[in-house]
């Protein structure tokens, strides 16, 4: 069990923030997630799932914004326009997926969990259980609330948000890399079966025919379970996890199983979700608390957006170096600065104290600490110009060597001793090309017969097109024996300077006529 009170890390890794916990009683567990058009708090819901054993909810809604190209990916959704409509389609079928406004989703959700909670009248209220790494579930529906005017009606019926990684991470015993919902849930079936082997060796075991009776009849339930269990988590690889709605479910179950791994009994049965509560209550804290923590991440963002004019050529600059700049704004950020709090710094100690200040920042590397001391200095002292990030130079001549050098099956030859490349046979074996094999044709080389046979060829065109040419000036120009004056003297006549005036016959290029 937990103390009265419990800290929760903040974004920057800091556990300053004392928050309360939710009262234990009797509530209404429901998994919970989301399909956004990015992780940013300015993105908006695109889908909203929840889900019960008894019950699920799920609803698309059209954002005013298109989905990034990350969030296009992973939830396989994107926006069209036909016309003046805009409207979703599914990557996966190309259907168009029926969607309502944001505020509609958001009222009917809300009374979807108002007769949920009905349903039962010894609950106290809803926990929405949630699986993600860093939160930002909670933020987002938060946020969606608060700009319709909906976070009162919601705090009646919902009393808490939790987090199912925590609930992980404390009772996996093995150690995971990534707690992730599929990796979880591929552990817990890989427990499933062990469980069922294990009873298969307490039948072998057994001695008595009563007690074989037993354990064959207990295996017989397990392995129906089993059964029913690998086929609904092969329904829903095929109905892939991008969606909000399988991960809802995925949380739900996931943390279910955790809950009661050390028990025998029934996952449907009261006590089995009696132990999920008692599992997840000790993780579970007020809506107050992370109202709280919304209102820190909207500072963050504030000041995260005074960074920009300083980081400006960064975003200019490739994507290694966009990436850096956000990175950099965002631990800036968290730990409290902006633009002016560090431009009092500065002017109170100038660079040695935007050094002092970077010093104290864990996340930062020594070189980026430097890099960002000597980027500040420079955007505050009027007399230095705003440094640039330095982009390396991409070496083009190398690339082109390399390319020169690949074979057909992809790989680079080695060079030679003298510096030319080697040309590998087809079985990978190198040629050697001394006396007649130097002009035995490979797989992988031109042969100089083919090349002498292609000029050829080609040639021989030349002279074929040469030929029409002559033929088809010899169809226009006709030469005929019509004698003329000779008045003007051609250039030929000229240098042969006649000494008289007669008339000569002369051929004369006449243009056909049809």
């Amino acid at each position: 069990m937990v103390a009265a009170t419990a800290t929760v890390a903040t974004p920057n890794g800091n556990s300053n923030n004392v928050t309360t916990p939710l009262p234990k009683g009797k509530y209404t567990l429901v998994g919970i997630d989301i399909d956004t058009t990015g992780r940013r708090l300015i993105d908006e819901i695109v889908q909203l799932a929840a889900y019960t054993p008894k019950d699920h909810f799920e609803q698309y809604i059209m954002p005013y914004m298109n989905l990034n190209p990350a969030a296009r990916q992973r939830h396989q959704v994107r926006v069209i326009s036909i016309g003046f409509y805009r409207m979703l389609k599914s990557m996966q079928t190309y259907k168009i997926i029926k969607s309502k406004s944001e505020i509609a989703a958001l009222k009917d959700f809300l009374a979807w969990l108002e007769a949920l909670k009905a349903k039962d009248a010894t609950s106290q209220g809803i926990i929405l259980l949630y699986h993600e790494e860093r939160k930002f579930i909670p933020y987002m529906i938060l946020e969606s609330l608060k700009k319709y005017n909906l976070l009162d009606r919601f705090l009646l019926t919902v009393k808490s948000f939790a987090n199912g990684l925590n609930l992980a991470k404390a009772n996996v015993n093995e150690s995971l890399q990534h707690y992730t919902l599929r990796k979880l849930s591929k552990f817990l079936k890989s427990n499933a079966v062990n469980s069922v082997e294990l009873n298969n060796n307490n039948v072998e075991a057994s001695s008595t025919t009563e007690g074989a009776a037993a354990v064959a009849t207990k295996e017989q339930q397990l392995q129906q379970k089993t059964n029913n269990k690998s086929s609904q988590n092969n329904n829903e690889g095929e109905l892939f996890d991008g969606s909000a709605s399988v991960r809802a479910k995925l949380a739900y179950e996931v943390a279910l199983h955790l809950s009661n791994q050390d028990s025998k009994e029934d996952l449907d049965s009261q006590n089995a979700l009696d132990k999920f509560l008692t599992a997840i209550n000790p993780y579970a804290q007020t809506i107050q608390c992370d109202l709280d923590e919304l209102q820190t991440q909207n500072e963050n963002l504030d000041r995260q957006n005074s960074f920009r004019p300083v980081f400006l050529n960064y975003f200019k600059s490739t994507l290694y170096n966009r990436v850096r700049a956000v990175k950099f704004r965002i631990i800036l950020a968290e730990h409290g600065y902006d633009l002016q709090t560090l431009n009092a710094i500065w002017t109170e100690k100038k660079r040695d104290g935007l050094v002092e200040v970077l010093q104290a920042i864990e996340e930062l590397k020594d070189e980026d600490k430097t890099e960002l001391a000597d980027l500040f200095d420079s955007y505050y002292d009027p007399a230095k110009t705003t440094i640039k990030p330095v982009v390396k130079p991409i070496n083009r001549s190398r690339n082109r060597r390399l390319r020169s050098n690949v074979r057909n099956d992809g790989k680079v030859a080695p060079p030679a001793a003298n510096g030319a490349p080697v040309e590998q046979g087809a079985g990978g074996d190198k040629q050697q090309a001394s006396g007649n094999n130097a002009n035995l044709p490979d797989s992988t080389t031109k042969s100089p017969k083919n090349r002498n046979k292609r000029n050829q060829r080609s040639q021989k065109n030349n002279n074929n097109n040469n030929n029409n040419t002559s033929t088809n000036n010899n169809n226009v120009l006709i030469k005929t024996e019509t004698p003329v004056a000779n008045d003007t003297p051609t250039a030929a006549d000229a240098n042969q300077q006649p000494t008289n005036n007669a008339t000569t016959t002369a051929p004369v290029a006449v243009a056909a006529s049809n």
